[in-house]
């Protein structure tokens, strides 16, 4: 099945990259080690879709998501249905449901820095499935490569170095991350390119529901 379209991953060179941004209808990957800068473009994408009025989930088994970070990136929160699943199994399955009641333009399914244990092979082509149906964009973080056959696209990060601000007295500026296209069923893999993660956003204090499968609109 053809995508029906692009959502726009907030960051020129890397829509460049993707040929206008992650496909709908199709599963996207991007992995790398911890600190590589996954979240920090999970992230912008969100940001960038509530922006243009589109409704957005993250199952968030990594328990990564920051809600003020969220804010700070641009992001309108009662746009983003934020689930926090207490596994990586629970975590597909919230995905799956989510895919099959359809209305979100993009899902990002954050399975953390460790490698999952006791996902089977199957729930990557049923997750296909749904995000065919939905015409949903669907994005998972990993640490490594996860979803073989079934991605569509394939990112891999790897963080390159740290910045300074130059002064008298040296502030610091970010990260400078690589992002190499690992994988590309709609076109030529092998593609690179390079994106600075900016300093984090304010830590001022956001509360969050305690883990166990609870869900929440960001603006709650």
């Amino acid at each position: 099945m053809a995508p029906s379209g692009r959502v726009s991953s907030g960051v020129t060179c890397i829509d460049t990259l993707l040929d206008g941004g992650w496909p709908q209808g199709r599963i996207s990957e991007v992995f790398g080690p911890p600190s590589s800068g996954k979240t920090s473009l999970a992230l912008t994408l969100l940001a960038t879709a509530t922006r243009r009025g589109e409704v957005v989930a993250c199952v968030d088994v990594a328990d990564a998501l920051h809600p003020a970070s969220l804010a700070a990136a641009g992001a309108e929160l009662q746009r983003v249905l934020w689930v926090r699943p207490p596994s990586p199994t629970d975590g597909v399955r919230c995905t799956e449901l989510l895919l099959q009641a359809g209305g979100f333009t993009l899902v990002v399914l954050d399975l953390g820095t460790r490698p999952p244990r006791r996902l089977r092979g199957h729930v990557w082509p049923r997750l296909l499935h749904g995000a065919e149906r939905s015409h949903t964009a669907l994005v998972v973080l990993a640490s490594q490569r996860l979803t073989g056959s079934c991605a569509a696209l394939g990112l891999r990060m790897q963080l390159r170095a740290a910045c300074w601000q130059r002064g008298l007295w040296p502030l610091f500026d970010g990260f400078d991350t690589t992002v190499l296209l690992a994988r590309n069923k709609l076109g030529p893999p092998g593609g690179r390119t390079s994106f600075r993660i900016g300093q984090p956003a304010s830590s001022r204090h956001v509360p969050s529901p305690p883990r166990g499968g609870r869900a929440g609109w960001g603006g709650g």
